[in-house]
């Protein structure tokens, strides 16, 4: 879908009045709470992008997609057609991340005023961990990578791990723990990791997706993200004379699967080398990196021919093992029904403590529960699921 000044203003306003109705509102109040939300004056941004304008910057189309979802009940087509509207350049992305239940689906409708986090399952087998209330563990690892964070200068992060280890779900984890609600936390689980987390600024980028792959579309959605104008054309000078001219706030850029970004043709050693360029000397220490592969970064960089000085500033580097038996009991602990204790011994001892072995153990033996199934069977099914992740328990890379 093109991008429609009309047609965003058009799925705005019907998004207020839903907001309006489900919350017993006036439109001006709804509006001043929208506004306020983006960090505006009041309703007059949502007055004018009603008219007929579009928010200049990705970030303010996100938030209020964000938003209006949550507290509209609006649908998976009205977002898909809002972020389209606004010319989002990969609205996939957050229409899967707010709509897990699959493509097409209508969000479930809640009979009552429970958190949207009831229509989760409470083991999560396959998907990376997109909420921070079922993130178990990584205690070190979070103390000492937020500790990097805290003062200036920012410093540059490598995660280490294998397939299936954790990483994806630690990004997600450190992108939103500091700015979630508490009530939508467990009890006690801690969110004070950084002195005013509003001001810090976070950019995932998945190069699995293959936009992410050419260098132009991660251009854009890196300068989306940061809420920095968007240059035309937008090139790499253009990109790096923006952001060392712009950025006064901290922002960290969460880079997944470097891999497959090193193989790309079109992000090649002059593009890592204006990254480097931009963490190291023209931001004045307020961008880092975090990125996370299957191996030392500057060797795969090195395997790619692309050897590059960007992956020799990641001094800190961080290596995913099994989760501490503490961490694993506790997330074995938060399924809604009980398991026995010989349960519990059974399955820390087929997971070794490996969180997606842990997840998939306990989905299997909760729907046992569920379903009132009181064999054994369940243990067979959990080997089963776990069997293609063997290499975790052989602590080997997998293909």
């Amino acid at each position: 879908m093109p991008k429609s000044a009309q047609k965003f203003a058009r799925l705005l306003t019907e998004g207020v009045h839903r907001i309006r109705l489900r919350e017993a509102k006036t439109i001006q109040i709804v509006q001043d709470e929208l506004g306020y939300a983006l960090g505006r004056e009041g309703e007059s941004a949502i007055e004018y992008w009603r008219k007929g304008h579009l928010p200049p910057y990705l970030a303010d189309v996100e938030k209020l997609a964000r938003i209006m979802i949550e507290r509209g009940r609006l649908e998976r087509e009205w977002l898909e057609q809002f972020l389209s509207s606004a010319g989002h350049p990969a609205p996939e992305a957050l229409c899967e991340e707010l709509f897990p239940l699959g493509r097409g689906n209508p969000r479930p409708v809640l009979t009552d005023d429970r958190p949207l986090l009831a229509e989760f399952n409470p083991f999560v087998v396959g998907p990376p961990i997109m909420h921070p209330r079922h993130f178990f563990g990584r205690d070190y690892e979070l103390k000492r990578i937020f500790g990097l964070w805290r003062r200036f200068p920012l410093q540059n992060v490598a995660i280490i791990g294998l397939r299936r280890s954790g990483k994806t779900s630690l990004l997600h984890y450190l992108q939103k723990i500091t700015t979630v609600p508490p009530d939508q936390l467990r009890p006690g689980q801690p969110r004070d990791w950084l002195p005013q987390p509003e001001h810090y600024r976070w950019i995932f980028v998945d190069f699995q997706d293959a936009r992410m792959g050419r260098r132009e579309s991660l251009l854009r959605y890196l300068l989306a993200g940061l809420n920095l104008p968007v240059p035309e054309p937008c090139n790499l000078e253009r990109f790096m004379d923006v952001v060392s001219q712009r950025l006064r706030q901290p922002a960290i850029i969460l880079l997944d699967e470097i891999s497959a970004a090193l193989a790309s043709p079109e992000l090649d050693e002059q593009f890592w080398g204006s990254l480097r360029s931009l963490g190291s000397n023209l931001t004045g220490g307020n961008l880092a990196f975090l990125l996370t592969a299957h191996q030392a970064p500057a060797e795969l960089a090195e395997a790619q021919g692309k050897s590059s000085p960007f992956f020799n500033i990641f001094g800190h580097s961080f290596i995913l093992g099994p989760l501490k038996e503490t961490e694993a009991r506790e997330l074995i602990a938060s399924s809604p029904r009980p398991f026995a204790p010989a349960e519990i011994e059974w399955i820390l001892g087929q997971s070794k403590n490996w969180p997606c072995l842990l997840q998939a153990l306990c989905h299997a033996r909760l729907t046992a529960l569920e379903y009132g199934e009181m064999s054994d069977a369940w243990q067979q099914e959990g080997l089963q699921q776990i069997a293609a992740y063997s290499y975790l328990l052989r602590n080997e890379i997998g293909d």
